[in-house]
């Protein structure tokens, strides 16, 4: 193979938790899913069916840090690890302070509205990425995160 691909990222319809666990145990490249998994049982289930070599909760979805926390503890018990959908401050604390969440996706904000842009035009203080790093300010309460109204003139609001 040329490339080697650290997954294969939803390779069938979020429901096909057999064909999840049929193709991940092909053994040809590992498969992740997880992101319209909404509960702690589903992601049980796809753990104990080895139908995914990495957890991708949407932390939005799961229900927080709470719920997402005891997804990791059950990923870390089957030895799987986890990378949580989509980067945001909420997704690289998490990734911080659990052993089994090697790395955080990240995505540049774009002037075009793809999906999780939104998220940049309500808060600011989302660390940018350098050299492969990202650190998170110790210094800033809560997430790290503030309000802005940087993009205010940019949407009509009716008051």
């Amino acid at each position: 193979m040329k490339f080697n691909p650290r997954w294969l990222e939803e390779p069938v319809i979020a429901d096909d938790i057999h064909g999840y666990a049929e193709l991940n145990n092909m053994n040809m490249i590992p498969i992740s899913g997880g992101e319209h998994e909404f509960n702690m049982f589903g992601f049980k289930q796809l753990l104990d069916l080895k139908a995914v070599s990495y957890i991708q909760y949407d932390n939005n979805r799961v229900g927080g840090f709470t719920a997402a926390q005891k997804i990791n503890a059950i990923a870390e018990a089957h030895q799987v690890p986890v990378i949580p959908h989509a980067g945001q401050m909420h997704n690289y604390h998490l990734t911080m302070s659990n052993f089994n969440c090697p790395i955080s996706e990240f995505f540049p904000v774009h002037d075009v509205e793809i999906g999780n842009e939104l998220f940049y035009y309500i808060f600011e203080g989302d660390p940018a990425p350098e050299n492969g790093f990202i650190d998170l300010d110790d210094n800033k309460p809560g997430l790290g995160l503030t309000i802005t109204d940087k993009y205010q003139s940019d949407f009509n609001i009716i008051e």
